[in-house]
């Protein structure tokens, strides 16, 4: 009886340890389809966005000829900096809503006609500890992999571009945004117990 307790209670601990991962790729394709651009709400998918949009790729090219396919990973939608065109801001945000997360990868494309430059900056409590410039085209999406640990705050900025169609605008496209949240501190706490009443038994069966 004593040995199955033994045994439960190094699962648990074990599994409390070693939490199940929660990764997230985030399509946006569950999102209303759109032509023209449509905010997203928050909180989306656990998170809060600021100044990100998502736009239906497949019905505006059909609609207009102009083609945001090349940043379209699944389709049909795909998200983007809703504040690009010259003179107005190209910073999007994405926020923790309570529970700090990992920012895994994302599938990035420039405006088409430019090849732009994009800073992410991962923050932790109001401090910048991920700093990385991407240059990306607008040929096709491009998965850039980051792996910010333990971040309650994302922020693109869309600061340099080579202009090819003559727009100047500064748009991003992203898309299959991956990320991982942190276990709750609960865990944590679990794992503790766990090893204490470990401690206990084992105590008691050497007495």
């Amino acid at each position: 009886m004593k040995a199955n307790l033994f045994l439960l209670l190094a699962l648990l601990s074990t599994a409390a340890l070693f939490p199940a991962r929660s990764e997230i790729t985030v399509t946006f394709d569950d999102l209303p389809d759109s032509t023209t651009g449509t905010f997203i709400a928050s909180p989306y998918q656990g998170l809060s966005w600021s100044n990100f949009m998502v736009i239906d790729a497949l019905l505006l090219s059909n609609a207009s000829g102009n083609s945001f396919l090349g940043g379209m990973v699944s389709p049909p939608n795909v998200a983007f900096n809703c504040g690009g065109h010259p003179g107005w801001p190209a910073v999007a945000e994405i926020d923790a809503c309570g529970t700090d997360f990992t920012f895994l990868s994302a599938y990035l494309t420039g405006q088409p006609g430019d090849t732009d430059e994009i800073t992410i900056r991962g923050f932790r409590d109001s401090n910048v500890v991920y700093d990385v410039t991407k240059v990306v085209t607008d040929t096709n999406a491009t998965l850039f992999t980051f792996d910010y640990v333990d971040i309650d705050r994302l922020v693109f900025s869309d600061f340099g571009y080579t202009p090819g169609s003559g727009y100047g605008d500064r748009f991003f496209f992203m898309d299959n945004f991956m990320l991982e949240f942190i276990p709750e501190p609960s865990s944590l706490l679990l794992t503790i117990l766990g090893v204490l009443v470990l401690c206990a038994v084992r105590k008691r069966r050497t007495t």
